[in-house]
């Protein structure tokens, strides 16, 4: 059976269920990332996240959205729950927060 994961991609409702509601595409990238995290360490996560989103555009600018905001869900989760890494935490938050909500650069002026 076909179900509308979280993320309002359908998916298999057995894969979503198991996966935090979750379509296999935006799991999939949650995967990679916490795979690295654990492998380079969280600034290397930072900067591999900045990166990729800065360097690669993604296929659709609602694919980019949606991706975001999971990622945002997650880290202020992971907030509540591990206040011992809240400097990395928040650094994701900003980053993450600034991508969503850009801001131009000659305001500032």
């Amino acid at each position: 059976m076909i179900a509308k994961a979280r993320c309002g991609h359908f998916a298999i409702k057995s894969y979503v269920d198991s996966h935090g509601g979750l379509c296999r595409k935006c799991h999939s990238n949650f995967s990679t990332l916490l795979d690295l995290e654990k492998k380079y360490g969280e600034d290397a996560l930072v900067e591999y996240w900045y990166g990729l989103i800065l360097v690669n555009l993604p296929e659709s600018k609602e694919e980019i959205r949606c991706f975001i905001s999971h990622l945002i869900d997650f880290y202020q989760q992971k907030l509540i729950e591990m206040p011992s890494k809240q400097k990395y935490i928040r650094k994701m938050l900003y980053m993450l927060n600034s991508i969503q909500e850009p801001f131009d650069v000659e305001t500032l002026r």
